[in-house]
């Protein structure tokens, strides 16, 4: 019997030892992530109270590297990332001090540091220009982001001068892109990826079309109503911050690509006329002659109107006198 109790007790200390070990492991690997990667909350304070100097590079959960660009792709990479991991050295800027961040340890003190602060940010409502010369107001930073959605990724945002800028408590104007961009740092661009061609699209007869490159692709978009989503055959593939995105369904397609390109063939007033291959010209006198006249197409051929032409845009008719107005005035 006390042999059995003897053995018992060695047995209970041993196993006390291995959980004892395994508790310890276990802290010293969260000790050694938390020196080593972010939490989502060191992330967004970063957001509020730093200017960062993009792009940045970090390293997504499969240990590919990917390209920040902007605080709003911060953002969606915090949210997506369970131990975000930025590389370094990049830069900083903290209340006008430029700042050279060169581990993960003076990160977090930094961060640390910064608590409380803010940093210069938009007096909304603020101005942009759009492609076709109006002007479009943005409301607050999420009107701010889906103006951004709606760019091809690194299409500079254009907006309206003067606006004002929150500065340490203070409101102060600022007059044109330089002085925006002394005080912000560079401004965050278009965000919408870009398509990988070659890819197919169903058409209205469900049959497929290949389009081989983007002009193909904007030669297709004439041919849907102002507004029409394409319809793609999946698999297709986008880059986005330098990474090359497999999307399978619809549904990935619209949670990732926010502001997708749409439909540009504008509503016309008709008849219109448009010049065929040989020189002569055809009078187009309603909405089928024109799809007609767009099968009669080759394959990324795209059409030759004849101007001047009318349009209607928000229900009032507008006079076109070329090619170029036409393109800017449905954002192409």
């Amino acid at each position: 019997m006390k042999i059995f109790v003897k053995k018992l007790v060695a047995l209970s200390l041993i196993v006390s030892s291995l959980f004892a070990c395994q508790d310890s492991t276990t802290e010293d690997i969260e000790l050694f992530e938390a020196q080593t990667s972010l939490n989502k909350e060191e992330v967004l304070s970063m957001v509020e109270t730093m200017i960062i100097t993009y792009p940045v590079s970090a390293i997504t959960n499969t240990s590919a590297t990917t390209t920040i660009n902007s605080d709003y792709d911060l953002e969606d990479y915090a949210a997506t990332t369970n131990k975000p991991q930025l590389t370094f050295p990049f830069e900083i800027t903290i209340d006008g001090e430029a700042i050279t961040v060169n581990d993960m340890k003076q990160l977090k003190e930094l961060i640390r540091g910064a608590r409380g602060r803010k940093k210069p940010e938009f007096v909304f409502p603020v101005s942009v220009e759009l492609g076709d010369g109006s002007t479009q107001e943005v409301d607050d930073k999420e009107a701010l982001r889906a103006y951004l959605d709606g760019l091809d990724e690194g299409v500079k945002p254009v907006f309206v001068f003067p606006l004002s800028l929150l500065v340490n408590g203070k409101t102060i104007e600022v007059s044109d892109e330089n002085e925006l961009k002394a005080i912000m740092g560079k401004p965050a661009k278009g965000r919408r990826p870009h398509l990988i061609f070659p890819l197919s699209v169903v058409l209205e007869d469900t049959s497929t079309q290949e389009i081989a490159n983007e002009e193909e692709f904007k030669a297709y978009l004439d041919t849907l109503a102002d507004g029409v989503k394409p319809v793609f055959v999946f698999p297709i593939s986008v880059e986005k911050n330098g990474e090359t995105i497999v999307i399978n369904s619809q549904e990935e397609f619209d949670a990732l690509i926010k502001k997708p390109k749409k439909g540009k063939r504008p509503e016309f007033v008709f008849p219109i006329s448009v010049t065929l291959d040989d020189g002569s010209t055809k009078a187009i006198a309603n909405v089928e002659e024109l799809k007609a006249y767009h099968e009669s197409l080759g394959k990324g051929v795209r059409p030759t109107y004849v101007f001047p032409l009318s349009i209607i845009k928000n229900r009032e008719t507008i006079v076109i006198n070329s090619q170029e107005e036409l393109d800017a005035l449905c954002g192409k």
